[in-house]
């Protein structure tokens, strides 16, 4: 024989599970009490003559019985109502009305449960009579009688319909309850909101909530300062720019806020989301492209979805429309501030300048306007790529940061001009750059392609090097170098150290596999890149490079072989090994020893 049984339901338990994983603090409790009221004034009829605000609020330490109320002048619940949509867990007074309607009335009173242990509701619909009813934190609830008539909320629904949610203070929560926390919440949530909302101060006075016009609603300057305002206060940035911003299909207008401060790259930065005039989220993430990382938006809109919590907004279609709707603003912002205000745009590039090549990148539109724009590091100091135009007829490209320390002194002394673009999209940007810019070479470099600019030794001045230069390159041997004796300007650099990709990635695999078991040594050897060693490259034209060259078996010319090696790693901005390390060590101590010997004669 079977039966049917309702489930048991232990409120305790639900309210912790809301508090701890549907919603994120505590403090919504009072946008569920405005967004209640909110949703029952979009449903009542005008009443001429009623003179109550949409919803007042009175903070526990003001009200006449040490409770925090919530009076709204809506369409107000009948007995039946009642029954259905406070008595049930899941129900809502909302359900079958139009989109302008978010609320769910049984359902966010259950968020009351996260700051009291008692929610009482006192409500009339039209002219019908007081319906009382309480609810406990352990998933009980009552019809009582109706307060005696001086109450305060009685006062309030004698003057017509409405609702008045009350909340019992309790140990460890009833500071939110208070006039000044209740008011600062409801200002946070509801300062949009399109109707008359006030908080009591107590002895009969109340202070506005609302309504506040947007900043990006105003008109001519001072929406321009207020949207600054905004973004100092409630984003906590200081901003570049601000950008009025509409979707119409999403019912959506607000303000995209161009940051002054460099943004870390991949970062989805947090937005602030209304919907119809109630604050959503302050964090809501995906609001903007990917790429807009260097921008925030608060925004309002009537047709977006929250998500159950209502601090979300659902992933759909019309979500991935405002998004790009959004990015299309920003990127047209970004093209008209190229054309028409060069030191402007300068000032964006030198905060976000990441973002914008990555976005010129993807666009050509962007690439042909941003691209002279945009400033390089070159070893004859920062340029534009016009500027490098109108000074050589081909620009060198290093793909990487190491590349581009080994040679940059040495093409600078030659007069060859290289760029460093081992920064990121640098090298792409550059290498592409002849496709809109008439006049322009540039071309990938190679540390090879230094050594028509490298002059070779004498046969005779090598000959009598030669001593020297074999002492030098068996100190060195260790460490995995060729030594070369060669004569480049500039005459101060003492030593040039070249290595290539393939070399750098066989000194990494190497490395690994020292530290590395048998098994993974073994496989580390097969998957080696084919051995290329890097070049030292001693420079004759040095005075001090000859001195070492000529100290014959004296016990410096160790020291002094590791101290031009390092220092021409440390010129080129290698990271040193362990064994580059020791060399450095080594050096320093035996030529510290030496000089304290030589004064202590």
């Amino acid at each position: 024989m079977s039966s049917n049984d309702a489930f048991r339901v232990d409120l305790h338990g639900l309210v912790d599970l809301l508090s701890h994983n549907l919603y994120s603090s505590p403090r919504i409790f009072v946008r569920e009490l405005l967004q209640n009221g909110v949703d029952a004034l979009t449903a009542a009829d005008p009443r001429p003559g009623d003179r109550r605000p949409g919803i007042m609020l009175v903070g526990s330490d003001v009200s006449a019985d040490g409770r925090m109320h919530c009076l709204d002048s809506g369409v107000g619940l009948d007995e039946d109502d009642v029954r259905t949509f406070l008595a049930t867990i899941g129900g809502s007074s909302k359900r079958g009305h139009d989109e302008t309607m978010l609320g769910r009335f049984g359902i966010g009173l259950l968020s009351c449960f996260v700051v009291t242990d008692q929610v009482e509701v006192l409500t009339r619909k039209g002219d019908g009579h007081l319906v009382r009813w309480i609810g406990h934190e352990d998933g009980t609830h009552e019809m009582a009688d109706p307060p005696v008539a001086d109450d305060e909320r009685a006062a309030w629904l004698a003057k017509g319909p409405g609702t008045c949610v009350t909340l019992r203070p309790t140990t460890g929560t009833a500071h939110w309850l208070t006039a000044a926390r209740v008011t600062e919440l409801a200002k946070t949530f509801g300062s949009y909101l399109p109707y008359r909302i006030v908080s009591a101060r107590g002895a009969g006075a109340t202070s506005p909530v609302a309504p506040t016009t947007p900043p990006w609603r105003l008109a001519g300057r001072a929406r321009r300062r207020e949207c600054e305002n905004l973004a100092r206060q409630q984003l906590g940035v200081e901003p570049f720019a601000t950008l009025p911003v509409a979707v119409p299909e999403a019912g959506l207008d607000g303000v995209v806020v161009i940051l002054g401060q460099q943004a870390q790259a991949g970062s989805r930065g947090g937005h602030r989301v209304y919907l119809h005039g109630m604050l959503a989220s302050e964090n809501v993430p995906g609001l903007l492209p990917d790429w807009a990382f260097f921008a925030r938006a608060v925004v309002d809109s009537t047709r977006l979805t929250p998500t159950a919590s209502r601090e979300g907004l659902y992933e759909d279609d019309l979500l991935e429309t405002v998004r790009a709707a959004l990015g299309e603003q920003i990127r047209r912002w970004l093209l008209r501030l190229a054309a028409t205000d060069r030191a402007r745009i300068g000032q964006f590039l030198s905060v976000h300048a990441v973002a914008a090549k990555a976005m010129a990148l993807d666009d050509d539109e962007l690439f042909e306007t941003l691209l002279p724009a945009f400033r390089f590091e070159t070893n004859t100091g920062e340029a534009t790529l016009p500027e490098l135009a109108g000074r050589t007829d081909v620009v060198h490209v290093a793909r990487t940061v190491e590349d581009y320390h080994q040679v940059a002194a040495v093409g600078a002394a030659q007069g060859i001009d290289i760029l460093n673009g081992g920064y990121v999209y640098d090298t792409e940007l550059a290498l592409r750059a002849p496709q809109v810019m008439s006049g322009l070479q540039t071309k990938p470099l190679s540390v090879n392609d230094l050594d028509a600019s490298i002059r070779a030794v004498p046969e005779e001045r090598l000959r009598a090097a030669g001593p020297g230069l074999e002492r030098v390159r068996h100190v060195l041997t260790r460490l995995d170098v060729d030594v070369e004796l060669r004569a480049f300007a500039p005459a101060s650099m003492p030593a040039l150290y070249l290595d290539d990709e393939r070399s750098r990635a066989a000194a990494a695999s190497d490395e690994v596999a020292a530290g590395a078991d048998e098994t993974w040594a073994a496989l580390l050897a097969t998957m080696r890149p084919a051995p290329t060693r890097p070049r030292l490259l001693l420079n004759d034209d040095n005075q001090l490079v000859r001195r070492v060259l000529d100290l014959g078996d004296d016990e410096l010319v160790a020291p002094a072989a590791e101290s031009l090696y390092a220092r021409a790693l440390l010129a080129a901005g290698h990271r040193l090994r362990a064994a580059d390390l020791a060399a450095v060590d080594h050096s320093f101590l035996a030529l510290l020893t030496s000089a304290l010997e030589a004064r202590d004669g």
